[in-house]
Parts: structure tokens; sequence; C-alpha cells
């Protein structure tokens, strides 16, 4: 999704952006806010009509909605179910492109999740492309006029804070977003994926994700913020699989690393990242007595990536914290 958006929205023949989503947060908005920015700075218009529904709102992501968007909407039915449309639609005069899928404005539904959608691309001057334009652009228009949907403002985040379990802060607190959910037996069920995934963008202006150094993170020098930001979410990662299910073995950390760092990057083998418990190692690994290596060997976190893991947790937060969010 991330992708289409960047696209699409760097196409100067597309000039109004509606997104209709059940949940938006700044963790997912901080990822695109340059491009809407770079939008609308060229006269493009943007809209967006999102829910606050089963828990999903955050108070951040109600924020940037209004200074992301020219137009924010709230809907909330009171009498019918949870408002959870996952709709994107950039538009110009002769095409437009429309995204119906399962994700929303978060970091989850943008670049982290499984999700699935269908996007088209649609020619205006033929008659069955401008007439599904038109059915979804009349649906939006329902939303947005109805008496469930209100302008969404300062004033209004603020009643709806004052509501009890309605809306929640992105980052959690150390000791929540520290300690991990427990899943039972499932790592015995269920492997790894041995696909490589994209990396997540990085947070853009205004409300950017904190970076090391700052926020959550002591003051680091050069060195050591390079160092965690090539093996901190490889650490993190085998530390919350360790923490969870109290081992990792050889072959659930191979697809941890292939996600992050590819099948051909020296950085994912055990030069730069195993060694002893000692020095600058970031993992060990037990091997069998004849010295050979099997998938299920047991790898260990050492001092160093311990350190490494929880100084790119303290710096990554939010994200880490969604990476448990539904949303």
């Amino acid at each position: 999704m991330y992708e289409i958006l960047e696209q699409a929205l760097a196409d100067d023949k597309l000039s109004e952006f509606t997104a209709v989503v059940a949940w938006a947060k700044e963790s997912g908005l901080s990822r695109i806010r340059t491009m809407l920015q770079a939008f609308r700075a060229r006269g493009g218009a943007t809209r967006i009509i999102l829910g606050i529904d089963e828990g999903g709102a955050s108070i951040e992501g109600l924020r940037a909605a209004i200074t992301d968007f020219g137009e924010a909407l709230v809907l909330h039915d009171r009498a019918a179910g949870t408002f959870h449309p996952k709709v994107y639609m950039i538009s110009g005069v002769e095409s437009s492109v429309i995204v119906i899928g399962s994700s929303n404005l978060t970091r989850g539904g943008l670049v982290a999740n499984y999700e699935a959608g269908v996007c088209l691309q649609l020619d205006l001057e033929q008659d069955t492309d401008k007439q599904f334009h038109a059915e979804v652009a009349q649906y939006v228009q329902r939303l947005s006029g109805d008496a469930t949907s209100r302008p969404l403002t300062e004033d209004l985040v603020q009643q709806l804070i004052a509501i009890p379990g309605l809306v929640s802060a992105e980052a959690k607190p150390p000791s929540a977003a520290g300690k991990p959910k427990s899943h039972g037996g499932l790592a015995a069920l269920f492997g790894l994926s041995q696909h490589p995934k994209k990396q997540a963008p990085a947070s853009g202006p205004v409300a950017p994700s904190k970076p090391v150094g700052h926020g959550g993170a002591p003051h680091l020098d050069a060195a050591t913020v390079a160092r965690v930001e090539r093996f901190g979410e490889a650490a993190y990662r085998h530390k919350k699989i360790i923490d969870q299910h109290g081992s990792i073995t050889r072959a659930e950390s191979l697809a941890i690393r292939r996600q992050i760092y590819g099948t051909g990057s020296a950085a994912q083998r055990t030069v730069t990242l195993f060694g002893g418990e000692g020095g600058n190692s970031i993992m060990r690994m037990d091997h069998q007595e004849d010295g050979r290596t099997r998938n299920g060997d047991l790898v260990h976190l050492t001092e160093e990536g311990k350190r490494i893991a929880g100084l790119w947790h303290a710096a990554h937060q939010a994200d880490a914290a969604e990476a448990d969010d539904p949303a």
C-alpha cells in the first residue's frame, strides 16, 4: 500500500486524494507525510474519513489527520457495527487510482502486516471505468454527508479523549511495551517465513519516529548509532522470541535475518553477527560435539546483543509496540 501511494501521489495528473479507513495512526501517517505535503503544495486536495471503533484509534493519529489532510472527518455509527472500510481514491480529470482492500493508514497497514487489496487504474474516458469511479465517489460522499460523520477538530479530539477506553496514545510506557505478549505453544506449531520482507520506510517530518539517541534512548556516539541501526532490529526480534518461548533455533534465527537483510547480504551470515560471549558479537550459537551446524541448534543473544536490542527498542518504541497491534 505504501508503494501504491508513493507512486500515485507523485503523479501530477492526479489532484484529489481521499482515504476512508477504520483507523489512522501517526506510525502510518508519518511515513506518507512528505508525499502528502508535496501533493498539497502543488494544489492537490486531500480528505480522510476515519473511524474510532474497537479501540483502534490513537490520539496521535487523530491529531495527525487534522494537520496532514485538508479535510478530516471522523465517523461513528452508534446504531451499527464497527466502521471498518479501507478505500483509497487518488483521482484527476482523465484517470484515477482506486484501492479497496484491508490496509489501514497505520504502519502495519502500509508496510508491516500481511494485507490484501485490489488496485484499479481507471481511464475516466472509458464509460465503465468512469461509472465505477462515480460509484466509489458516491459511496464516499454518502459517508461524509451522513449524521454519523463529523469534522475532526482538536476540540472533538479532546472530547473523544475524555471518553474512557476510546482512544489511547501510541507510545506505550516502557513497562508495557517492553513486556512481550505470550502466545503459549505457537512457536511449536508455526515456523517463520523464509521470504524476505521489504524494509519499512522511515517516518516523515513533523512527528517522526524517535531516532537513536533521542526520546527514549540515551545519547549515543556515532559508531554505536550505526551499530544499533544495522543490528538492532535483528537483536530485538531474537530477544522477543527468546522472552516469549524460552529459546530460538538456528532455523528461526536465519528466517529473521533473511527477512531483515535479504538472502545475499553478508550481514545475515555468521561472520558479522556471531561470535563468543565476549567482544562485539551480537549472538552466539550452540554446536553439536562434532562441530557441525544444524537447524535445531540454539541461538543465544550475548550481553552486547541484549544491549543493542534494548537501545533499538528504546529508539523505535512506537513501531515495536505496533508490531503487536492488529491495526
